[in-house]
């Protein structure tokens, strides 16, 4: 079990939740009241896509800028496989960069920015709207 902190998404909508490792991230957002858009609920539309933080401990804002290494592997992140589908439609609404995309991908790392409805939860994170 892990925790995952909802923040930013609204009155009633900012809390900390349990979840289970391997969920998707939209799911518990529903499960808990919590509302993220949602159009095509398959990765292809972008209308769901969130900033992450991964959690080890201690809430760190960091600005959400991009913890992927495109010089190597960062053996303090947990591996997070993003499918070509999610990365294509992040990269193609300029929330990250095309490197960014290949640098996550050749990585096994998550982007900063993820689409909801694509993202598995592999530990503890800060989740907060993407405007």
């Amino acid at each position: 079990m892990v925790n995952v902190i909802f923040c930013g998404f609204g009155e009633d909508m900012d809390k900390r939740v349990i979840a289970k490792e391997g969920d998707l991230l939209l799911r518990v957002a529903q499960n808990n009241g919590v509302i993220i858009p949602t159009e095509c609920k398959d990765g292809m539309c972008g209308s769901c896509a969130v900033k992450v933080e991964e959690l080890d401990g201690e809430l760190v804002d960091t600005g959400f800028k991009s913890e992927v290494d495109p010089d190597g592997w960062d053996k303090d992140k947990y591996t997070t496989y993003m499918e070509d589908k999610e990365l294509d439609t992040l990269v193609e609404m300029g929330a990250i960069s095309k490197k960014e995309a290949e640098s996550a991908q050749q990585y096994a790392q998550q982007t900063p920015i993820r689409l909801a409805c694509q993202c598995i939860i592999k530990g503890s994170l800060l989740v907060k709207p993407f405007e």
